[in-house]
This record gives C-alpha cells, sequence and structure tokens, in this order.
C-alpha cells in the first residue's frame, strides 16, 4: 500500500511540474515551443529560449495576413483593367488587395475566395431577342427570344405596327 501511495505522489508531482511549465501568455503575446513572445506584423524571426521576437514591417505594396504575422511579406495583388476588374478594397499591412468586376462585366473563377480573379464583359443579346435577367458582378445576362409578332434590338421586345 505505501507503494502505490508513493507512486501516486511521484505521478502527481509530475503531472503539477509539466503544468507549471507550460507557458501562460498574456494578450500581446503568443505561445511557440513553450516561450511566451511578443506579438507583432510580420514577425521576422520567432522567439526561442534565448532571443526575442524580431518584427518587421512590410514594405509598400507588401503585406501579411498570417496570426502573429509567422510568415514573411506577400506582394498585394493587381487588380488589371484588362482582365475585367477594379480595386474594391485596397491593399493594407495586413490585407491583401480585394479586387471586383468593372461595371458591365461579371466575374469568373469566383470559388474559393472573396477576390475576384479575372472578370469578362457581359454577352450582348442578338437582335429577336431581349434581356430576361439583368447580369450582375457575379453572373451574365440571361437573353430569351421575342414572341412572334415582335421584334427587338437585342435589349426589350417591341409589337410590330401594322
Amino acid at each position: 500500500m505505501c507503494i502505490f501511495y508513493n507512486l501516486f505522489a511521484v505521478l502527481l508531482l509530475l503531472i503539477t511540474s509539466i503544468v507549471l511549465c507550460v507557458a501562460t501568455c498574456n494578450n500581446a503575446e503568443y505561445e511557440i515551443n513553450g516561450e511566451c513572445c511578443p506579438m507583432c506584423d510580420p514577425v521576422h524571426k520567432p522567439c526561442d529560449e534565448y532571443t526575442s521576437t524580431t518584427c518587421d514591417s512590410c514594405l509598400v505594396m507588401t503585406y501579411t495576413d498570417a496570426p502573429n504575422g509567422l510568415t514573411e511579406c506577400l506582394p498585394c495583388s493587381f487588380c488589371d483593367t484588362s482582365n475585367g476588374l477594379r480595386v474594391k478594397k485596397a491593399c493594407t499591412l495586413i490585407s491583401n488587395t480585394v479586387c471586383e468586376p468593372l461595371p458591365g462585366y461579371y466575374c469568373i473563377d469566383f470559388f474559393f475566395s472573396s477576390n475576384c480573379p479575372k472578370a469578362i464583359k457581359h454577352s450582348k443579346c442578338s437582335p429577336g431577342q431581349y434581356i430576361n435577367q439583368t447580369g450582375t458582378e457575379f453572373s451574365d445576362i440571361v437573353c430569351d427570344d421575342c414572341p412572334a409578332g415582335s421584334y427587338s434590338d437585342g435589349t426589350l421586345c417591341k409589337l410590330h405596327t401594322e
């Protein structure tokens, strides 16, 4: 019975020492490898047991959006008008540029992010058709044929006159 209590006491002491060794960082710090490091954006080099965090600032037209800046600065995206784009939200030190389609264009390849990589011009309806659904920044227009006895220049149907 005495061996059981001694084993229990050793185990309890071991658990207590492990809990006390885990770093408890304050709000202005983050934990890496058991060390509390000062936060900054971006971090050039994380702290270790011998040195503090080395902080850098991103240069103009670069950003980092990683938690605690644990990546290098990345180049800001460019919203190219030849790709049918304009700036929706400008690049900052902590976020990339967000592009949107120019008026009269809609975004393609818009699957995995809020940023539009490329846009194309809305289609035009042919003569004899009308715009059934107006295009948006996410979809092209939808055309339909005018009913018999009417005509169109590609926008609205008008009845023939007698």
